[in-house]
C-alpha cells in the first residue's frame, strides 16, 4: 500500500512541476512580448489581430540574422542595449518595422 501512496504522491509531484513549468512559459511569454513592444516602439493598433501580430512578427525574423540564437554563435549586450553578433553591432532593427 505504501508503494501505492509513493507512486501517487510521485504523480502529484509531477503535475504540479508541470503546471509550475507552464507558469513560467506563460510568464516568458509576457515578459518577452512586453520587451519586445517597448523597444521597438511598436503601436499596440498594429497589434490588434492576430492577423497583424504575425504580420509584424514575420517583418522581424525576416530582418534578424538567420544565425542569431544558434548556440555557436556568442551575442552579449553592450551597456546601449545594442547587441554584438558575429562582430557586427546591432542597434536597432530595420526601421520599417517601427513605422508599419
Amino acid at each position: 500500500m505504501s508503494s501505492l501512496k509513493n507512486i501517487q504522491s510521485k504523480m502529484e509531484q509531477i503535475e504540479k512541476l508541470k503546471k509550475e513549468i507552464e507558469e513560467a512559459k506563460t510568464e516568458i511569454h509576457t515578459t518577452l512580448g512586453k520587451k519586445l513592444i517597448t523597444s521597438l516602439d511598436l503601436d499596440y493598433e498594429l497589434l490588434s489581430s492576430k492577423k497583424e501580430i504575425h504580420t509584424v512578427v514575420d517583418k522581424i525574423v525576416k530582418n534578424l540574422p538567420s544565425d542569431l540564437f544558434n548556440d555557436s554563435n556568442e551575442i552579449y549586450f553592450n551597456k546601449e542595449d545594442s547587441y554584438i553578433h558575429d562582430d557586427k553591432e546591432y542597434s536597432e532593427l530595420n526601421p520599417e518595422l517601427q513605422n508599419s
